[in-house]
């Protein structure tokens, strides 16, 4: 083990045979040398480059470097002889206090995290860390709010994407059960329109009666309705969507102009509002609308005079859209029927049709988390609706 080994001054000081003059002398050359140790001491401890502070036995402030002045927003003046827990946010307080408790016992350095109370109200988050210092206590602090920041927005990010996994998953259960369920009532549809052509046919071989055939025919007709229904359905749940913003007024001319053919030969006045621009995807709209008029088109067919309006209701978030009709309307105890798949409110010997398209309408809504619904009274017509958002939400 190496000892230092004394100086020049220190000898003389200590040397019996040398004079009183000579020690005293001695004594003042340490004393300078010492004055200067400690200037230099106490000048490297004020531009540490970390906050640093010295308590007493009482976490009273006894000095402190120039960081620490900044990081407290205060002068020498105002910091020294003040506790330093009162720099603290309230909930470090204990914390701060037990920490100092344990490095009294252990008279080891310690660490811990507090928060320091800023002027703005927010807190800082800091890396502390406590070591004894010759009665006192030698504290020094991190920054570490920028850490803890990114800490946890990549706890939000993670979290985030959590709930994304999870929606994703649930939507992915609730497409293969939809899938599930279209391909087991379409087989039992088929199964039905089939059997019933195969009947007439029989029919038609035992009897040779003409009017089975137009049995059969019809049967085969609903038959190939149905495929193109469900043709359509499958290319709407995959149908690749572009958002712009749409107007709503040229999209439903469109739509009129390609119904000519239902309108021809009947009576039909179509009013209402202006349609708003909307954000979104004009095929979706166009299928939407189209469903609505062919819809009521289908039952104001006996009506003399048809009449159809378009309706708009406007909210400080969203527009709800409808088409009302002067038709047979239907009881509002079956209006969630209406929009099952293969949900239908008339015979089949009364409307045409495969119970698709209002289905097909709500999971267009669904897909951009909107609505689609329907009012009614027997005799008296019906309004289908539907509503989207001013600003249509990312995702």
């Amino acid at each position: 083990m190496t000892q230092d080994l004394p100086s020049p001054l220190t000898q003389t000081a200590a040397d019996p045979g040398a004079s009183t003059e000579q020690r005293l002398h001695a004594l003042k050359a340490q004393v300078a040398l010492l004055e200067e140790a400690a200037r230099q001491a106490t000048m490297l401890f004020e531009h540490l480059p970390t906050p640093a502070l010295l308590l007493d036995a009482q976490g009273r402030v006894v000095s402190g470097n120039l960081r620490s002045y900044e990081l407290l927003g205060a002068s020498p003046g105002t910091l020294l002889g003040r506790r330093f827990a009162f720099f603290l946010h309230s909930a470090s307080q204990g914390t701060f206090t037990a920490l100092l408790d344990r490095a009294q016992q252990s008279g080891e350095r310690l660490r811990g995290e507090v928060q320091l109370q800023a002027d703005d109200g927010a807190p800082q988050e800091m890396l502390l860390e406590v070591s004894p210092h010759e009665g006192q206590w030698l504290l020094t602090l991190t920054d570490v709010t920028p850490f803890k920041e990114a800490h946890r927005r990549l706890m939000d990010t993670a979290h985030l994407q959590e709930e994304q996994l999870r929606d994703v998953n649930l939507r992915l259960r609730q497409l293969a059960e939809e899938f599930e369920a279209v391909m087991r009532l379409s087989e039992q549809h088929l199964h039905h329109r089939l059997t019933r052509a195969g009947n007439f046919l029989a029919l038609y071989r035992q009897e040779a009666q003409p009017r089975y055939l137009g049995h059969v025919e019809a049967a085969l007709d609903q038959t190939q309705n149905l495929l193109e229904s469900l043709e359509q359905y499958m290319q709407m749940r995959f149908m690749r969507t572009r958002m712009r913003r749409v107007n709503l007024e040229q999209v439903w001319r469109d739509v009129v102009k390609e119904a000519k053919r239902e309108l021809a030969g009947r009576d039909v006045q179509i009013t209402g509002a202006a349609l708003p621009v909307l954000e979104g995807d004009s095929q979706v709209f166009k299928l939407i609308l189209a469903e609505y008029l062919f819809n009521a088109l289908k039952f104001t067919r006996t009506r003399e005079h048809t009449r159809l309006q378009l309706l708009v209701e406007e909210t400080g978030t969203e527009y709800r859209i409808g088409v009302q009709d002067n038709g047979v309307g239907f009881n509002m105890r079956q209006k969630e029927r209406a929009f099952e798949l293969f949900g239908r409110l008339h015979a089949d010997e009364q409307y045409e049709g495969t119970g698709l398209g209002l289905a097909v309408v709500r999971r267009l809504c669904e897909r951009f988390g909107q609505r689609a619904w329907g009012e009614g009274k027997v005799d008296e017509g019906a309004t289908f609706w539907f509503s989207w958002p001013k600003v249509l939400k990312e995702g």
